[in-house]
């Protein structure tokens, strides 16, 4: 089980945000975020227009809240962390992420666990190397989630295949599977396209 923390760019894309959702219920990762994250995201969602106003995009926060009640990291927890990590930032504006990250691992949450991944798409912020230092991994959404189906396909196709059954419209496989590259997550959505056209997973 991989704790990780999304960035507000890797819970943007709806589903990507959904396929990692239901990672965590499939008990493959543990994901998290912090009301600043989910604060960003929400502006984004507005500023963007796939979300009306305030108001629409706070509803959608509450979601997210009751999908997963245990992802949320308090905010004094993180703020508590910004020291710590602040060195290792190529960008003041996304520390709050990277000590999100640094408060799990230096809080009580997982005790036998020493990296915690951040999943971003914006890595030319992050400090690589001297987060790694911290034991905290930065990658980007599709180089992680792309990891996850080749080290575990049938768990992370289970985890699409439980999206899918969600979602009203009621998309093919192939379908989703474009909503997915749409987001950004190409290399992921060909190789479980590969895979599903092969046989070797259900979608």
């Amino acid at each position: 089980m991989i704790p990780v923390v999304a960035d507000a760019d890797a819970l943007f894309g709806a589903t990507t945000r959904g396929l990692l959702i239901h990672l965590d219920y499939q008990g493959l990762i543990r994901l998290h975020w912090s009301p600043l994250i989910l604060d960003e995201l929400s502006r984004a969602l507005v500023d963007t227009g796939r979300k009306p106003d305030a108001e629409s995009a706070r509803r959608h926060e509450q979601l997210l809240r009751a999908a997963l009640p245990q992802a949320e990291i308090p905010t004094q927890r993180v703020q508590a962390q910004f020291a710590s990590v602040a060195p290792a930032m190529r960008s003041a504006k996304d520390t709050h992420v990277a000590a999100c990250a640094n408060a799990i691992l230096a809080g009580d949450f997982y005790p036998e666990t020493q990296v915690v991944s951040l999943v971003t798409r914006n890595i030319r912020d992050f400090g690589v190397r001297k987060l790694a230092a911290l034991g905290i991994e930065v990658l980007r959404p599709d180089a992680f989630l792309l990891d996850q189906f080749q080290e575990d396909p049938a768990v992370v196709a289970s985890a699409f295949a439980a999206l899918r059954s969600t979602l009203r419209s009621a998309p093919a496989p192939d379908q989703l599977l474009e909503r997915l590259a749409a987001d950004g997550q190409a290399l992921t959505a060909a190789a479980m396209h590969d895979a599903w056209h092969q046989g070797a997973v259900r979608l």
